[in-house]
């Protein structure tokens, strides 16, 4: 018994030391951060009854799933899913022949409906749209008013929808089919994150620049945020989630297989896009999108790869970044490409593009 007690206090102490270092200026823009000790201490004191359990993929009978690519959650009702798929269209190396420009000329518009509102209970269609408007739908996000916020990475464009009845486009970012890196142009934009208040507008800038950009409610330009220059740069920065809390955005930085988190700026700008933190863990080589779930302080992610898997993260700040638990399907993940957790915190979906399908999974906690 007395060996085990002195071995316990050297772990602790250990461990605390690593979180120290872990919340330190100099170890957040080094890249030998080793957040899985850090998390390791965590897994010991997290609630053992919180686990995701899958369960059977979302069956849609009135319609041939394309390829999902966005997913984003009511913000009113916790049986509703909205979904951006693709029909027909497959992002194949025909695409786009020089890496940014989408041959157009040879693909055109997608003519199938390409955003669905989905009852999550029973798979039925609530409510289906966007027939001939997109190219290469990507991401997807609902704002607290319930507006829509859809990019397109071969229109190298972000689209706003007010979904109240009419539907109507009230806010395009971008230029069609012209990639840019400047204050008015994307490059293969990947995901928007929206504040709150509806104050502020953030694009994931994309799949051929490395930054974060920001604007204001109307669209005007405000900053944009990168790695600083003596860092590992964001390597398609795939997937955002804003947590207001901690003034913080985080993005899910893919081909580097980490979660980097910047000062959003929402309360000060004295700050703003800093790093606060870099979430990483050993089995991620890939992170393909995260969801930030309010009502818990957890961070959901899914990785790719053929071992992808699901994971939740703390974002509480007393054990932020530390690892909750892993979860994938039954029949293990194909190629996941989003995640999205229900207004209630009671289920998680998970988008697909090989195979087509939508996963659930239902949150014990």
């Amino acid at each position: 018994m007395a060996l085990f007690k002195i071995f316990l206090c050297l772990y602790l102490f250990t461990n605390v030391e690593l979180r120290r270092i872990y919340d330190s200026e100099e170890d957040l823009s080094s890249e030998g951060l080793n957040g899985d000790d850090n998390r390791f201490f965590n897994d010991l004191i997290s609630r053992p009854s919180y686990r995701v359990i899958p369960n059977d993929p979302i069956a849609l009978n009135q319609i041939q799933l394309g390829q999902v690519s966005g997913l984003a959650a009511c913000v009113k009702n916790p049986k509703r899913l909205i979904v951006f798929q693709r029909g027909s269209r497959e992002w194949t190396s025909e695409s786009f022949p020089d890496g940014k420009n989408f041959a157009k000329d040879k693909f055109g518009v997608i003519k199938e409906n390409t955003v669905l509102t989905i009852n999550t209970k029973n798979g039925e269609i609530v409510d289906t749209w966007g027939n001939n408007t997109f190219s290469m739908p990507h991401g997807l996000s609902v704002d607290n008013d319930g507006n829509l916020w859809l990019t397109d990475v071969a229109m190298h464009q972000v689209f706003k929808y007010d979904t109240s009845q009419p539907r109507q486009l009230v806010l395009t970012l971008g230029e069609a089919f012209v990639p840019g890196s400047d204050q008015s142009h994307f490059c293969k934009p990947t995901d928007v994150a929206v504040s709150r208040d509806g104050q502020f507008i953030y694009v994931a800038d994309g799949y051929c620049n490395e930054r974060i950009v920001k604007f204001d409610s109307n669209g005007k330009y405000l900053t944009e945020y990168k790695m600083p220059a003596n860092q590992r740069q964001l390597v398609i920065p795939h997937s955002l989630a804003l947590i207001e809390s901690l003034d913080i955005i985080c993005v899910a930085d893919r081909e580097n297989g980490r979660i980097v988190c910047f000062n959003a700026g929402l309360e000060s700008q004295s700050h703003e896009g800093q790093v606060q933190s870099i979430i990483r863990h050993k089995t991620i080589q890939t992170v393909y999108a995260i969801a930030y779930d309010q009502n818990n302080e957890r961070l959901y992610a899914v990785s790719g790869g053929n071992k992808a898997l699901g994971y939740t993260f703390s974002v509480d700040p007393e054990s932020f970044g530390s690892l909750l638990t892993t979860w994938k399907p039954s029949e293990n993940f194909g190629e996941p490409h989003d995640v999205a957790v229900s207004i209630n915190s009671l289920q998680v979906f998970v988008g697909e593009i090989r195979p087509n399908r939508i996963d659930t999974f239902d949150v014990i906690n």
